[in-house]
């Protein structure tokens, strides 16, 4: 009985050291499978990634405004300044990425030039995503609609390929519904917008790389007969570029020796900013703009009135504020004071040619 005894005592004790060992061996497993699934957890950063100099084309079906371009014209940290191109109009968005939020915090209209907004004060506050990425997450839009992750590995399919993406479904007041696509590495690649009588769709079509390159209206004095001259002429900008610099070295290097740089070799834009009260473009140049200037009073009103013209162009202004070194603008012919400004004028311009 003894012998029996000791038997199930030895045969209790192996069952409980290997049931031990046994539920050691499975905790190890779950923190093995916890590792790993916390190392596949998606972030936002991972679908929709701030590219630089990344032009996105997107073709449009159902409506004309619905194809579309976009480029990230800034990223400063946690934000990206977007540009958004179609055929109706030219806006621009800033994003803020911040405590597992996408955000869009900024968005402006009409916005034709360069600029840098992204430490501008918010003016919304639409979440775009919202971790986890998994299904069933819904929050509220600012506007009050519902917008909710519908699919994770979702079928899209569009002219530059089909996507396993990530669907995220906006459900509006009058019944319509929109659904997001967004791919792991690239981003946004479709819209859908289906109500009662549309479907609409935004699918991206190209991704080609490549800074962004935008139109502008560039004006020189000529030598010929002292006036002023119209040149089209293309600049292109790369994410977090200076925009002051490109307009500067524009001014400096007209395309023919037959017009007048108006600004010399030496002379630098210090600073460009838009004042949104008044619409007024204040425009700060070095001290090398007088000194350099070597002009009568009759090709000092013509290249006044190009940089005035060209610069207040490209920023739909028609209202140019000029300094020198913080200084209004005065020469030995003409001065202004600080309530004053020069104005956009393009009448009896004629573009330029050979």
């Amino acid at each position: 009985m003894k012998k029996l005894l000791l038997w199930i005592v030895i045969i209790t004790a192996v069952f409980s050291v290997g049931c031990r060992k046994s539920v050691s061996i499975k905790q190890d497993r779950a923190l093995s499978n916890e590792e790993v699934s916390m190392a596949e957890v998606s972030l936002i950063s991972d679908y929709y990634p701030f590219k630089e100099n990344i032009v996105m084309d997107y073709e449009g079906i159902g409506n004309e405004y619905a194809e579309r371009k976009t480029f990230v014209e800034f990223v400063e940290n946690n934000r990206a300044q977007m540009k958004i191109m179609n055929p109706g109009t030219v806006f621009v968005k800033v994003l803020e990425y911040k405590n597992g939020v996408l955000t869009e915090i900024f968005s402006e209209g009409e916005f034709y030039h360069i600029e840098n907004m992204i430490n501008s004060n918010s003016n919304k506050s639409s979440i775009i995503l919202k971790e986890p990425l998994d299904l069933g997450n819904s929050w509220t839009t600012e506007e009050g609609y519902t917008r909710e992750i519908t699919g994770k590995e979702a079928k899209i399919e569009t002219p530059s390929g089909i996507y396993d993406a990530l669907e995220v479904t906006t459900d509006f007041a009058n019944g319509a519904i929109q659904m997001d696509y967004y791919a792991k590495g690239i981003g946004h690649v479709a819209t859908i917008y289906k109500d009662d009588v549309n479907e609409i769709k935004t699918l991206l079509q190209n991704i080609d790389d490549q800074p962004q390159e935008i139109k502008i209206e560039t004006y020189y004095p000529t030598f010929k007969d002292i006036g002023t001259a119209l040149v089209n002429q293309s600049i292109e900008f790369n994410t977090n570029d200076n925009i002051e610099y490109i307009l500067e070295t524009l001014l400096k290097n007209p395309p023919s020796d037959k017009l007048i740089p108006p600004i010399s070799k030496d002379t630098r834009i210090n600073k460009i900013d838009l004042n949104r009260n008044s619409w007024t473009l204040e425009v700060d140049f070095s001290e090398e703009f007088l000194t350099d200037m070597n002009a009568g009073s009759a090709l000092e009103v013509e290249i006044l009135k190009s940089i005035v013209n060209t610069l207040g162009r490209f920023y739909d202004v028609e209202k140019v504020y000029i300094t020198v070194e913080d200084m209004p603008y005065e020469s030995g012919h003409f001065s202004i004071n600080p309530s004053e400004y020069f104005t956009v004028d393009i009448t009896n311009i004629e573009e330029f040619s050979e």
